[in-house]
């Protein structure tokens, strides 16, 4: 499986630790150069949906996520036009298992009919509803009702397409417009135990302060008003992904193969 390592050219460290573990592992990346937080233009920040975010009573983005996002779609954005048909993405912080290769090569096989399947779960706790088992004693299936992080996942090809033409500009971070599949339409699948975990052991090399970069942009709304339009946003959210989550759960029961 073709896979992509997401680095900003300064963060030679990470680039290494990357690195190191892939060759372990027998695995071959390509390194995409991250886009830089800390030096976004007036074009980047321009593909950010503020109104929409100030509407829904959000916060403003913060310049890391934005280029989070940025980079992201990049390597989506060369995917959709050159191939392959499936593909990993990688951020840089991550400690990786050595169940990792067989896993891709698994997955590679397409076992069940999805768009994305997560590597990473930064909530194991959550409920996790099996699906199938693969050849290398892991389980897909989905989480309850979804998780963050975008860690590590694999994705097809006409996923990215529909991810790219589906979201134009940015209202939500990399990882939740990825999860949100009562909005997307993508067909989310997880990895149950993961082979993808958050390294947070060293602080974020793609901005600098996060809370300066979201004050720049704030929303100087009444409190009041800004909260009652969160807490709306909120309940529309929570009804929306559970209803389509036991949508999905149905649909898996009724047609096992295709999940």
């Amino acid at each position: 499986m073709r896979v992509f390592v997401i680095n900003l050219a300064r963060a030679e460290a990470r680039r290494c630790h990357m690195l190191r573990q892939l060759t372990e592992l027998g695995l071959e990346a390509e390194f995409h150069e991250a886009v830089d937080g800390r030096h976004l233009t007036r074009e980047q920040y321009a593909q950010v949906d503020r109104n929409t975010r100030r509407r829904m009573g959000l916060k403003p983005q913060a310049d890391g996520s934005i280029a989070n996002w940025l980079s992201q779609r990049r390597v989506m954005q060369e995917v959709a036009e050159n191939g392959p048909e499936v593909f990993a993405i990688f951020e840089d912080d991550t400690e990786l298992s050595p169940d990792l290769p067989s896993v891709l090569a698994a997955l590679e096989q397409r076992p069940l009919a999805f768009d994305v399947v997560k590597l990473s779960r930064r909530t194991p706790e959550k409920a996790f509803v099996s699906s199938m088992r693969l050849p290398t004693g892991h389980s897909l299936g989905r989480v309850r009702y979804h998780d963050f992080g975008c860690e590590g996942y694999v994705i097809t090809r006409e996923a990215a397409r529909r991810f790219l033409a589906s979201t134009p500009k940015m209202t939500w971070e990399i990882d939740q417009a990825i999860n949100y599949y009562w909005e997307n339409g993508l067909n989310i699948l997880y990895l149950d135990p993961p082979v993808v975990f958050h390294d947070d052991r060293g602080a974020s090399q793609i901005e600098g302060d996060r809370a300066l970069s979201r004050q720049r942009h704030r929303d100087t709304t009444n409190p009041a008003y800004v909260l009652w339009r969160r807490g709306i946003h909120c309940v529309r959210r929570e009804f929306s992904r559970r209803r389509e989550f036991h949508r999905r759960i149905r649909e898996d029961r009724m047609n096992p193969s295709a999940a």
